[in-house]
Parts: C-alpha cells; sequence; structure tokens
C-alpha cells in the first residue's frame, strides 16, 4: 500500500470519528433515539454519559493525543489509580487516563453536558457568576489526583489494558500536568454580548487563565481542535448552531 493510500485511509476514518463526536456532543436525534443511546447500545457502555465520553475518547485517542497539549501525547493507560492503597487496597484517587510522552499527564473526564455555572448567581456578586458543584469539586479532584500522582510515581508500577508496564526511566512525572475537560460552551454560555452569557463567558476565562496548575477545557473546544486536526482549516464561528454545518465524508 502506497503512502498516500494509507494517509487517505487515515483521513477518512478520522473524518468519521469526527461526525460522531459531532452527533455525540449535539446528543442528536434519529430513528427514535439520541445519540447517545445508538452509541451505548452498539458498544455495549456502562450507564453514565461519562462513560460514553470515556468509552469514545479512549478508543480515538488522536483526539486527545494530538489536542490537549502543544506535546503530542503517544499512549494513554486507562483508569489508573494514582495514589497509594492503604492495607485494603482502597485509598488511591483515580484517574480517568493517564497520557504518556515525555512526562504524565492526567486526564479527568465529565461530561458535554454536565454545567459550570449555576443557574442563578448570588446577588452580592457583581460581574462574575457562581460555579456549580460539579465543576468545583472536579477542579478539586484533578488537584488531588495531580498531588497523588506526584507523591507516589517513583515507588507504583504503571499497567496498561495489555499489561504493557510503564517505563518510568523513558517517561518522568515533574509537577504533573492535568486537563480537566467538562461541558459545552457553545450550548450553556455561548460567547455573546447577552450580558449573562457575557459575564459567565469572562468569568470562566478569567479562572481559567488564573490556574496554574490545570488546564481546563470543554467538550466543545475539543471538537474544535480535533477539527481542525483533520481539516487543516479554523472551522466557523457558529458552527455549533447552523443547522446547515456537517461533516462532509
Amino acid at each position: 500500500i502506497k503512502e498516500t493510500d494509507i494517509r487517505s485511509i487515515l483521513f477518512e476514518k478520522r473524518k468519521h470519528n469526527l461526525k460522531a463526536f459531532l452527533f455525540l456532543l449535539k446528543n442528536m436525534a434519529f430513528q427514535g433515539k439520541t445519540s447517545i443511546d445508538h452509541y451505548r447500545e452498539k458498544f455495549s457502555v456502562q450507564p453514565g454519559d461519562e462513560a460514553i465520553w470515556h468509552h469514545f475518547l479512549k478508543s480515538n485517542d488522536w483526539i486527545l493525543g494530538l489536542n490537549v497539549d502543544i506535546k503530542f501525547i503517544r499512549e494513554f493507560y486507562d483508569e489508573q489509580k494514582v495514589g497509594t492503597e492503604n492495607s485494603k487496597g482502597i485509598g488511591s484517587p483515580k484517574g480517568d487516563l493517564l497520557g504518556v510522552s515525555d512526562f504524565t499527564t492526567l486526564i479527568e473526564l465529565k461530561h458535554s453536558e454536565t454545567k459550570i455555572f449555576k443557574t442563578v448567581k448570588s446577588k452580592g456578586r457583581a460581574n462574575t457568576w457562581d460555579f456549580t458543584s460539579d465543576f468545583i469539586e472536579g477542579v478539586s479532584q484533578c488537584l488531588g489526583q495531580k498531588f497523588a500522582l506526584d507523591k507516589s510515581y517513583k515507588t507504583k508500577d504503571f499497567v496498561n489494558d495489555q499489561g504493557k508496564m510503564l517505563d518510568k526511566i523513558q517517561t518522568l512525572t515533574i509537577d504533573p500536568k492535568t486537563v480537566f475537560i467538562i461541558g459545552n460552551r457553545k450550548l450553556e454560555f455561548p460567547h455573546t454580548l447577552e450580558s449573562d452569557n457575557h459575564t459567565k463567558s469572562q468569568t470562566f476565562e478569567l479562572f481559567r487563565r488564573n490556574n496554574r496548575n490545570i488546564d481546563i477545557v470543554t467538550f466543545d473546544e475539543l471538537f474544535e481542535r480535533a477539527y481542525h486536526t483533520v481539516y487543516g482549516d479554523i472551522i466557523k464561528q457558529d458552527w455549533y448552531t447552523d443547522d446547515k454545518f456537517k461533516i462532509i465524508e
């Protein structure tokens, strides 16, 4: 097979995966079921929307490997206990995915419809908005995993689903990078001048820019990066609300 043929096959496969990403993100309905329900039945995924996204991104790890960081992530170790267990084998926080390159990257997933902001903001706070407990607890969870991994890495063995042990001579952990993927800002607070959405967008961006330890990415932002990876072009700004937008296969 020629190299150009391999590239063509890979390109077509990634377009197909990108289309599935779009359907899951919008949870489109067809044949009397939602995209989430179709996906769960097809791949026998356990209950919960987080499980759907975990399965999809693990099966299409190029989306994370190329897009959650400027650095390329070579592979992922699924559901790793990153801390030190007690004598009963419990007490260790478990990360959704452990990214492996020269250094480790922790990735924690919620789902695309997890709310980032509360419906109503506190009356006494101007020019800001209150985060949901799901968001704040997720950030706290990421910080706990980061601390646990940094503490246990030298003495702990990490093994993937195929039984391959992580080579800690080639892959190091130093102040481990953590990526938190949650929500859909295009759905919850699109970047418009409408006052509430504008306030939420500003609050979210200020939190991200002033947070040193965790990179927070929404699922729609991850889709935009994946789209650019596949097509090499910037996606149109109103792609989420444009009913005519689709992945051309």
